[in-house]
């Protein structure tokens, strides 16, 4: 049973080695909030927010349009946290290209 979890173990480690993410493009929305307007309008949707990592990255929070006004708080949140686990990884893929090209 012990060599079982050693090849589960192997499989799992190799499994997530093959399948990491690679993001292109600026990391920042260029035009700060007016960049985020032309992003959300060009999907249809609106500006809820923004989201700023400092000199790591920046994104934007577009919401669907409503009749009724003002999204839900909670929403904004939970939309606000995507996009944050977003911009970390747009900083682990920085900090591995770092660690690639100083051993190069």
């Amino acid at each position: 049973m012990q060599i079982g979890r050693w090849i589960s173990m192997g499989v799992f480690v190799l499994t997530a080695v093959g399948c990491a993410t690679r993001f292109t493009g600026s990391a920042h929305i260029e035009g700060g909030r007016s960049g985020c307007e032309a992003k959300c309008r060009g999907q249809a949707m609106q500006i809820a927010g923004m989201v700023y990592m400092g000199e790591y990255s920046s994104a934007c929070v577009c919401e669907v349009p409503r009749a009724t006004g003002a999204a839900a708080g909670h929403e904004l949140l939970g939309a606000a946290s995507g996009a944050s686990g977003a911009a970390a990884g747009v900083v682990m893929q920085m900090e591995r290209e770092r660690q690639q090209h100083a051993t190069h």
